[in-house]
């Protein structure tokens, strides 16, 4: 019986060829075996392992194209951040880990002040300048454990995690104070936007429609008070 080494490069007659590390693997456990394995079966086993090799990268492949649409799918095209989609995913976690772990998180509701004004009068392209700029703001201010997003038109989200909940409070009202410190310069034009904002936390017992709600009148308080005094902002 001629048995064949577990090399990675076999010698048959005129011809050198290589095999896969798996057959390379397989072939070394059948050499350890009793009856070891024959030149006849050889080409047929490493056939068929090089077959299920590339079967596997396919489905690694289809499997990141999967997680590649996901992503997209999650993603707001203007700013880059995450949009409502998943962000809500986010806050299901949030409330997951409350539950498991009584881990508070801080919601933070932003809604830009004005900012039709900016669209009216200069257009889409400006607002969407505009958008991207405080994304970018948002995104610079967060740390790795939080989240931020674009959830629609004017209104972004902050997802603040593993910290005092006084301080996530603190930390979001020095972003609204770098939200009003932007100059957008547009065609020559200086544009600026303000931001109101209402906070809900997260806890054990949390909801996400309750979580929207409360950050929404929370938001909204805020930006009428605001009106009186445009130094405040609402915590909640």
């Amino acid at each position: 019986m001629n048995i064949i080494q577990y090399n990675r490069e076999i010698q048959l007659e005129n011809s050198t060829f290589k095999i896969s590390e798996a057959a390379s693997e397989l072939i070394k456990k059948f050499h350890q075996s009793a009856d070891g394995l024959t030149l006849q079966n050889w080409k047929a086993l490493s056939e068929i392992l090089d077959y299920a090799s590339a079967a596997e990268q396919t489905i690694a492949d289809q499997k990141e194209m999967i997680s590649n649409l996901e992503s997209i799918a999650a993603t707001d095209l203007i700013t880059g951040l995450m949009n409502r989609l998943g962000f809500e995913n986010e806050i299901i976690h949030a409330i997951a880990r409350a539950k498991r772990y009584q881990e508070a998180s801080l919601f933070v509701y932003i809604d830009l002040d004005n900012f039709k004004n900016i669209n009216d009068t200069y257009g889409h392209n400006a607002g969407d300048a505009m958008l991207k700029r405080v994304g970018s703001i948002l995104e610079q201010s967060i740390r790795k454990t939080d989240a931020a997003a674009r959830m629609s038109g004017d209104e972004f989200g902050l997802l603040l995690t593993k910290c005092n909940i006084d301080k996530a409070k603190d930390r979001a009202g020095l972003i609204r104070h770098n939200l009003r410190k932007i100059t957008l310069n547009y065609e020559d034009i200086n544009l600026h936007t303000s931001a109101s904002m209402g906070f809900a936390v997260i806890n054990q017992d949390s909801s996400m429609e309750d979580i929207f709600n409360v950050a929404d009148k929370a938001m909204y308080e805020n930006k009428r008070s605001r009106k009186n005094n445009p130094k405040k902002y609402h915590l909640t």
